[in-house]
Order: structure tokens, then C-alpha cells, then sequence
């Protein structure tokens, strides 16, 4: 029987062995766990990019608010002191307002009246 089998193969030609059913089947379930479990691992990989990316911009878009807010702070206290210098007492006690000439005989306008 082995001599048949000897006679029967070509010099150079390979011949597969046949596999049982339950090694391909255990075969087919590895390949189908390894498959699954690389598309796990890529997909975590992913939503751990988007997830850390976005913090990042929520990160950003903070400190960026407050810039905006020390800004504004700032903006207030300098139209605050614009107010303090142009308060009505200063302005009457100003040199310029003093070398002013007065009107002799101011003339008044009235409202109209509505009816």
C-alpha cells in the first residue's frame, strides 16, 4: 500500500494532507476570535483618539473663554477710569473751561408741547 502510494506521486509534487473536520472548525473559530478581537482593539484605538482629541478642544476652547473674561475684566476697569477722569467736577474745575468765554443772554428752546 505505502509502495502504491510512493508510485503514484510525482517527483516535486507536494501533496496536502487532508484535515478533519474539528481542526477546521477550531481553525475557522481562532480566525474568527483574532478577527474580532482586532476589530475591538481598532475601534478602542479610535474612540480613544475622538475622546482625547475632543478634551483637548474643550481644553482650549477654556482657556480661550477665559482670555475673553480677563479682557472684559480689563475693558471695564479702563472704561471705569475713563469715567473717574471725566467726571463733571474735574471737567468744571478744567483750565480750558475756565479761559472759556461765558454767553451774556442765553436764549432757551421749550418742548413743544403735545396735544
Amino acid at each position: 500500500m505505502v509502495s502504491d502510494y510512493l508510485e503514484k506521486r510525482r517527483q516535486g509534487k507536494i501533496i496536502p494532507r487532508k484535515k478533519t473536520l474539528s481542526q477546521e472548525v477550531k481553525k475557522s473559530i481562532y480566525m474568527l476570535i483574532f478577527t474580532l478581537l482586532s476589530i475591538i482593539i481598532i475601534l478602542s484605538i479610535v474612540l480613544l483618539l475622538n475622546t482625547s482629541n475632543a478634551f483637548q478642544k474643550g481644553y482650549s476652547l477654556q482657556e480661550e473663554q477665559q482670555k475673553k473674561d480677563d479682557l472684559e475684566a480689563q475693558n471695564r476697569e479702563l472704561i471705569d477710569k475713563i469715567i473717574k477722569a471725566t467726571v463733571y467736577s474735574k471737567v468744571e474745575n478744567s483750565p480750558l473751561l475756565k479761559n472759556m468765554v461765558k454767553a451774556e443772554n442765553p436764549i432757551y428752546l421749550e418742548a413743544p408741547k403735545l396735544k
